[in-house]
């Protein structure tokens, strides 16, 4: 007999584990998590809680409601680092408890379809490995949910609470990410003709004309929300930054975007590895496959492939891509492959689990032999990698193999520990190189010593904000030698003669005295040089080490 609660439990404690080795073995890294620390650090350390800042200049990239979370747990628990890194993973945790109240609203006869969603969900390599990261997508997946549970609420059962729970979750994901938060959820809610097989919308409204107007209530709710920041902040960061805010960084980012570009079937080409161990398990495919006639036949499954197909294919329209993108819409995946698995009546076997569970097996077992293998080209830090550490996700494997598991839902929490394993393995195995090539405390520290004695800090090229929080520095760096600095470095060095410069090399550091600090990063070196001791000569500075 199945525990009641045993889903939650279950979940709840991976993602625990999950997020607490990531928390651990894993330093914030540049130049995403740093940067995004640093203007929760200005927001802290200034006291503006209106406009973002980094580096000392505003910051409209994103809008303010991670900084405000970041901020509201130093206000708790004082200021700390590991308050930050957790903020962004909360909501992946509330993403599962989303995902089992969304499922229990799609299939209301079906609990176990409603258990075994965020179990899948989780068990995926996309949504294992990103649960531990701090991106604004997380908390976009966590609005977008909380905005289509407030949809099939309003669908089951009528009234006015899920309108509220749509208004509010579109407000909140504005201020998480800005107006993408109605491209993850109106396509899906203006469909419902398509996906209402039941014909509960007209039950409960009348006409579609009500329902389209309380999609268009929840809409300016949402947006009032969103205004009630936007404005004043508008206001009070000048007319670059209300310009920003309010075109550049919503329609203008997709309209122009370049960055990340990347061909149209990219994301076709990568959901196979994202949706791994599910991907290679031929009962979810046999499952599939058996269910393939009734899937657009029932308003569940409607709504589901509603929801993930338009803005799918939206998003392989743009050019700009990045993997976090997709974070939204994956709980529509794991929705479909538990209710193919569970409405399929199959049952597993060893032999269903050979090809998932051999797979990480046989990965397990060769990265735990690569500092071994007498191979070329390995960069020097492989060989003290303590890869040993994924030899526990080859006993896990290897017990799925033999142990007797008959049940899909028994197969289904085994190879979601086993892809939750792997995710804290490759974390204890990776966290020496991790450290070392990212962990920038000990040079953001002596930056901090620079500038606490009086010397201005200068970097040499874009500067990201990296060291701002990682040395609570309380000044900002200057950038040199870039396009929107307009300082050179010769310019900037002569108007500063106590200062210190920043710079990344791609070769060794050279033997100089006027080099007080050398860290390694990213197959370069960041060098600090005192310019009082380079006597004029700033060859030295330029970036490429030259």
């Amino acid at each position: 007999m199945i525990q009641k609660n045993w889903s939650p439990l279950l979940f709840t404690f991976l993602w625990a584990v999950l997020v607490a080795f990531a928390i651990a073995y894993r330093p914030a890294l540049p130049v995403d998590e740093t940067r995004y620390l640093a203007v929760a650090w200005e927001m802290w350390l200034d006291g503006d809680y209106i406009v973002p800042h980094l580096n000392g200049e505003t910051y409209s990239h994103k809008p303010p409601l991670l900084f405000w979370l970041m901020n509201a747990g130093w206000a708790v628990f004082g200021m700390n680092e590991w308050w930050p890194p957790l903020v962004a993973p909360l909501f992946g945790l509330a993403c599962l408890f989303l995902t089992r109240s969304m499922a229990q609203k799609l299939w209301p006869d079906e609990p176990m379809i409603a258990d075994l969603s965020p179990i899948v969900l989780l068990g995926a390599a996309f949504w294992t490995i990103f649960t531990t990261v701090t991106m604004f997508d997380m908390l976009v997946a966590a609005c977008t949910l909380w905005a289509l549970y407030g949809v099939l609420v309003a669908w089951r059962d009528g009234g006015g609470k899920g309108w509220v729970y749509f208004g509010l979750a579109i407000g909140l994901g504005i201020l998480a990410k800005g107006p993408v938060i109605l491209l993850q959820v109106l396509p899906v809610a203006l469909l419902a003709p398509v996906w209402d097989r039941e014909g509960l919308v007209k039950q409960q409204y009348g006409a579609w004309k009500a329902w389209y107007g309380r999609i268009v209530l929840g809409i300016l709710g949402g947006a009032v929300i969103g205004l009630a920041w936007a404005v004043p902040a508008g206001i009070y960061g000048g007319e670059e930054y209300r310009n920003a805010i309010f075109w550049g960084q919503t329609a203008g980012r997709v309209v122009e975007s370049f960055a990340h570009a990347r061909p149209w079937w990219w994301y076709l080409a990568v959901i196979g590895p994202l949706l791994l161990p599910w991907a290679i398990w031929p009962t979810m495919w046999r499952s599939a496959w058996r269910s393939v006639g009734t899937l657009w036949s029932e308003s569940a499954s409607r709504f589901c492939i509603l929801w993930f197909v338009p803005i799918f294919f939206a998003f392989s329209l743009i050019s700009g891509k990045q993997l976090h993108y997709l974070l939204p819409i994956f709980p529509a995946s794991a929705f479909l492959m538990s209710r193919w698995l569970w409405q399929s009546d199959l049952s597993d076997s060893r032999l269903g689990r050979l090809l998932p569970a051999g797979f990480f097996a046989v990965l397990g077992m060769v990265v735990v032999a690569v500092p071994y293998l007498p191979l070329k080209k390995l960069p020097d830090w492989v060989g003290y990698l303590p890869t040993y550490w994924m030899g526990l996700t080859v006993l896990v494997a290897l017990y799925l193999l033999v142990r007797p598991l008959k049940s899909v839902v028994q197969s289904v929490v085994g190879l979601t520990v086993l892809m939750s394993t792997f995710v804290v393995t490759l974390h204890l195995a990776l966290a020496p190189y991790l450290y070392e090539e990212f962990d920038l405390h000990e040079l953001s520290n002596k930056i901090k010593t620079f500038q606490d004695r009086g010397d201005d800090v200068a970097f040499v090229g874009k500067y990201h904000g990296t060291f701002q929080f990682l040395g609570r520095l309380e000044k900002p760096v200057q950038e040199l030698a870039t396009s929107r600095s307009g300082y050179s470095i010769d310019e900037w060095v002569g108007a500063h003669p106590n200062s210190v410069v920043l710079t990344l090399w791609k070769r060794d550091a050279p033997d100089h005295p006027a080099v007080k600090h050398v860290e390694d990063f990213r197959g370069g070196h960041f060098i600090l040089f005192d310019t009082r001791l380079l006597e004029g000569d700033l060859s030295l500075l330029d970036r490429r080490g030259k």
